[in-house]
């Protein structure tokens, strides 16, 4: 395994990318999670939880940990598979955000993280545009 990390800009100040990935009726929108099912204990030792909605209309509990919270800039938290995911938001000095995915995962995963990684950004960018 080894450390990789997918980088991207966002048009919006770090502060709003903050709000969205850790408010529940926002990281609803983006995960996306079956309504009023996220509860989020954001904070280093806190946890996540959320229900989605499989392709069969079956029901998937989600749950995760927070290992380090820094607000408006870091979170360290676990997805799906007990997979430790670092998020690092860096404002830039025209408003926009650089946001930084970072994993230990094996080399043949990295295009299969990336993609992931980008599929979860359009979908906060989405929820982004309509919270502006």
């Amino acid at each position: 395994m080894s450390e990789f990390t997918v980088t991207r800009a966002l048009n919006v100040p770090r502060e709003r990318v903050w709000q969205v990935l850790t408010q529940p009726g926002h990281f609803e929108d983006w995960l996306p999670a079956k309504s009023g099912t996220a509860v989020l204990d954001v904070r280093t030792g806190g946890s996540w939880q959320a229900a989605v909605i499989s392709s069969d209309g079956e029901e998937i509990a989600l749950t995760g940990r927070y290992d380090e919270v820094s607000k408006p800039g870091r979170l360290v938290m676990t997805v799906p598979g007990d997979v430790v995911t670092a998020i690092v938001l860096t404002a830039a000095p025209d408003d926009t955000t650089q946001i930084a995915y970072t994993f230990d995962v094996d080399e043949s995963m990295q295009a299969m993280v990336t993609e992931s990684v980008d599929a979860v950004l359009g979908r906060v960018s989405k929820v982004l545009a309509g919270a502006a």
